[in-house]
């Protein structure tokens, strides 16, 4: 005989929100692997196990989708930026708390290769809404490391600069080389290595002559990044 397919009750039936995160999460493996243009609902609900109706009972387009993967793999980067939070009185901490950020922001941009493309190529010149998605994106980026660099120069940690200016600047340098380790990943060393020479080179233009210096360490010999007392 037969089994019989197990009912599932109410109230272990996914909820709204977990349909949603499903399609979403569906959605960001389907754009990673083929691309925008190439990814079709069809491919993205046979991804997530839903029928195709199931899909726009939540998004209208595909385009719709789009923009929720993009705007998550930028909220991951604007949470690390918020993460650093430049308010502590202790220059130990704030070096330890960039430093973190830094190897956090870098594995983000290693281990979602194919997104990160989509979100810093693909995306550009789409449409007017990806457009201005982007474009908050980065002013909310900048103003988040404007705020970081103001806590800085409060700690007398840096010599007086124009932290938004700096911001953008610091954030120009770091998505270039990002994005250049996520094409041609053999021609970096280490992620470790890239986070240590980022923040020498962040560290080093902005020091005050009397502030705490950088001392990087030699490779294999820890996080290479301390203030000196």
């Amino acid at each position: 005989m037969a089994a019989v397919p197990r009912i599932r009750p109410s109230h272990e039936r996914p909820s709204r929100d977990e349909r949603r995160i499903t399609l979403v999460e569906a959605a960001r493996r389907c754009f990673s692997s083929r691309g925008y243009h190439a990814t079709t609902v069809d491919d993205i609900t046979r991804a997530a196990g839903v029928a195709k109706g199931t899909f726009y009972l939540y998004f209208d387009e595909k385009r719709e989708i789009y923009y929720e993967v993009i705007r998550g793999f930028m909220q991951l980067i604007k949470d690390i930026g918020a993460s650093i939070a430049a308010t502590s009185a202790s220059p130990l901490d704030l070096f330890a708390r960039a430093e973190q950020g830094a190897r956090e922001l870098t594995q983000v941009f290693l281990d979602n290769r194919e997104l990160a493309r989509l979100a810093y190529r693909e995306s550009m010149g789409m449409d007017p809404e990806l457009e201005r998605m982007i474009a908050d994106f980065y002013r909310e980026i900048a103003q988040v490391t404007a705020r970081n660099l103001q806590g800085a120069i409060d700690l007398g940690l840096i010599r007086p600069v124009h932290p938004l200016l700096t911001a953008y600047g610091q954030m120009g340098m770091v998505e270039r080389v990002l994005m250049a380790m996520v094409d041609d990943p053999d021609s970096f060393p280490d992620a470790d290595a890239v986070v240590r020479e980022l923040m020498r080179l962040s560290w080093e233009g902005l020091r005050l002559d009397q502030a705490s210096g950088f001392r990087p360490q030699a490779s294999g010999q820890g996080s290479g990044s301390e203030p000196e007392a």
